[in-house]
């Protein structure tokens, strides 16, 4: 593209192209009238200057006669000599004038130096013979002079008429000249005109070509990009301002596609990652069911969600949890196989969509994602060691994206139950338990509010049956149609729903109120001594109020702390081992005991046992069912032993019968419960076994 003029210089040409024509038109007129007032002018000065003269002459010869008539009849020599130099001074004129004179005028000249030759010829004959003139009759004399003086009179009025009609003649001649000049500047006038319509014409031509073009495709190119076509480039034929503009304007286009680009690049794919995200993941699902359909082929989701992730992120922060997700990503990459689509849904939860010839290949894509995530990722020189739940789910013919992703879901969440770290294969029996469980969520975020919760107690006894020493306090849900729900169907729930940080805060206020009227309504030490145990679930383990909850619960209700006993289970306090620590030291400075809950089904729980500010452990029942074989009393046998060794107190949980009782206490076990002491009772049942027996021997 040619550099040319700017915009401002090419329409500065344009309009002087437009108004020159006119300007030189003007100039061309007014030059024109100003000749021919010159002409007109000029003849009029030419035929004066040619008539003086000769009236000049004229009056020489009138003067003439005038001083040759007085010198006549006047005797005096003052009166010749006037004439004498009246007539020198005529002849000198015309001798002057003759030799100035131009051909056409010098035969006027002539003819009035003739006359006035005669006028002087006849005076000089009157003054020679002035002598007998003066004896004449004195009016003859007159008729004569009158005579002479006519004839010259009629001369001289000859001579100026001849003049006259000669300037007349110029004049004409000069006027014909103005004329033809005239037509002539018409005629260029005209011509000047045309041509100056023709240059305004092309200049316009330029001005449309250099301004209202340029401008046109700028306008229309601004509407094609509002239009949302961003790949529309402008093209223009000149480097001026409006190229200039083009190229701003086509910078901000390609500028524009790219952040279009990037915006429906960062749309569709996870910015931590850089994996496909839901949205793409769902329409690539879609496509594949069509493709699924029409081929004939397998068809699999397997969902991922790392288990333990929780524990990562709230101990060493988010930072080091993207770390550990960007890395999960890489281990899912290595897995694919060609084709196969991997997406982050959200938090630690990934997907793999599989195209599989068999079921048997989209399983193998999921054991290898099991199997990869089991090798510890390194953080500064720190193992962090987590699995994951594998959800599988195969697409019929009849299946659509979203129900896919939600079978996927619910196995995924099947094998996360299951014990975690492992697959699990969609069941169509599934959805009935999801659908179970919604429905028990909900009725389950109006049971408190409509009294359908309530507190059993279980008693913890001596085993070596002095006396009853404290309960524990165990929830119930009594359903208005389903009856009473066992706390294993509906406290997970509650943890998953996030209910359950308000049912521990009601269930540990409930238990200090009903201890409190033991304590009120029943007679005897026992009551005033007793100890109440209340779970305490992960949630609100990691609740900074929790300390301020349980002390005002025991500040309500007058209840000394050392007589509250809070349970955590094993698993919890080890997924985050620092701010568990923290958060029972908090509590021990209130002055509550705290036991871990179903000991020995945790994770590496002995290496963390010492850091924990706890009282007692509770021995699970498993271990308790197993205490009759030689394996299992040793488990007991050593777990009991650690508790001493530590300063722990140890609680026999699940106590059956008399052999398990008898073999806790040859143990050294000194607290227990189970069905073989009492089963859970109301606090209406149990104050009535406070009041009528407070001690009982074991059976």
């Amino acid at each position: 593209m040619r550099r040319s003029l700017s915009v401002r210089a090419r329409v500065v040409l344009s309009v002087a192209a437009m108004l020159l024509p006119m300007l030189a038109l003007a100039g061309i007129s007014t030059l024109a009238m100003e000749g021919t007032l010159d002409r007109f002018t000029g003849t009029a000065d030419e035929a004066l200057y040619d008539t003086i003269p000769l009236v000049r002459l004229q009056g020489l010869v009138l003067r003439v006669e005038r001083n040759g008539l007085y010198a006549v009849w006047n005797p005096e020599e003052e009166a010749l000599a006037r004439y004498e130099r009246a007539k020198a001074e005529m002849v000198a004129a015309f001798d002057s004038l003759q030799k100035e004179a131009l051909n056409e005028e010098r035969g006027l000249v002539a003819s009035a130096s003739g006359s006035a030759q005669r006028t002087v010829l006849a005076f000089d004959v009157f003054l020679a013979t002035r002598p007998e003139n003066l004896e004449l009759d004195p009016s003859a004399q007159t008729t004569q002079q009158s005579q002479v003086i006519q004839q010259n009179t009629d001369a001289a009025v000859e001579a100026l008429e001849r003049a006259e009609r000669i300037s007349r003649a110029d004049m004409l001649s000069e006027y014909a000249a103005a004329k033809a000049l005239e037509d002539r500047t018409r005629t260029a006038v005209i011509a000047i005109a045309l041509l100056g319509l023709l240059i305004a014409v092309a200049g316009g031509f330029v001005l449309v070509r250099s301004v209202v073009r340029p401008l046109h495709r700028l306008r229309e190119a601004v509407g094609v990009l509002s239009d949302g076509a961003l790949s529309h480039r402008v093209e223009l034929d000149r480097r001026d301002e409006f190229a200039e503009f083009g190229d701003a304007l086509n910078e901000m286009a390609a500028d524009l596609e790219r952040s279009q680009g990037d915006l429906a690049h960062q749309a569709l794919h996870d910015a931590l990652t850089g994996l496909p995200n839901r949205v793409l993941l769902g329409d690539r699902l879609e496509q594949a069911l069509v493709r699924g359909r029409r081929k004939g082929m397998q068809l699999a989701l397997v969902l991922i969600d790392l288990d333990g992730f929780k524990g990562v992120n709230d101990t060493l922060g988010h930072e080091v949890g993207d770390e550990v997700l960007r890395s999960a990503a890489e281990r899912l990459r290595l897995c694919l196989r060609r084709g196969d689509t991997a997406a982050r849904l959200g938090g630690d939860e990934f997907a793999i969509l599989v195209d599989a010839d068999s079921p048997g290949q989209a399983l193998g894509v999921a054991e290898r994602i099991l199997c990869s995530m089991r090798p510890a990722f390194t953080h500064d020189g720190l193992d962090l060691f987590l699995t994951a739940s594998v959800g599988v789910a195969f697409a019929d013919g009849r299946a659509n994206g979203p129900e896919l992703l939600r079978s996927a879901d619910l196995a995924m969440y099947r094998a996360k139950h299951g014990g975690k770290d492992r697959v699990c294969v969609y069941d169509p029996s599934m959805h009935g338990a999801a659908d179970d469980r919604l429905r028990l969520e909900s009725d389950l975020r109006g049971a408190l509010q409509r009294g359908e919760l309530s507190l059993h107690y279980q008693p913890v006894y001596s085993l070596d049956g002095t006396s009853l020493v404290g309960v524990e306090a165990l929830m119930r849900w009594n359903h208005p149609e389903r009856g009473m729900i066992p706390p294993m169907e509906f406290i997970p729930v509650a943890e998953q729903s996030g209910l359950i940080g308000a049912l521990g805060a009601w269930a540990l206020d409930e238990g200090c109120r009903q201890l409190r009227h033991w304590q009120d309504t029943v007679a005897g030490a026992v009551a005033t001594e007793l100890k109440l145990s209340v779970n305490l679930s992960a949630r609100q383990l990691t609740d900074s109020a929790l300390p301020t909850v349980v002390a005002e619960a025991l500040k309500r209700h007058g209840i000394e702390p050392h007589r509250l006993m809070l349970e955590i289970t094993e698993s919890t306090m080890v997924s985050d081992v620092a701010a568990t620590i923290g958060r029972l030291e908090e509590l021990k400075k209130i002055g509550v005991h705290l036991a871990i809950d179903d000991f020995g089904t945790g994770y590496s729980s002995l290496a963390y046992l010492q850091q924990f500010p706890i009282d007692q452990i509770k021995i699970d029942k498993t271990f308790v069912d197993r205490i009759s074989s030689p394996e299992g009393q040793a488990l007991a046998e050593g777990i009991i032993n650690m508790a001493r060794a530590l300063t722990l107190e140890p609680i026999a949980e699940g106590i059956e019968d008399a052999d398990q009782l008898a073999a806790l206490d040859r143990l050294g076990c000194r607290l227990g419960q189970g069905y073989h002491f009492a089963r859970p009772e109301s606090g209406a049942d149990l104050g009535h076994r406070l009041a009528t027996a407070p001690r009982v021997t074991a059976a």
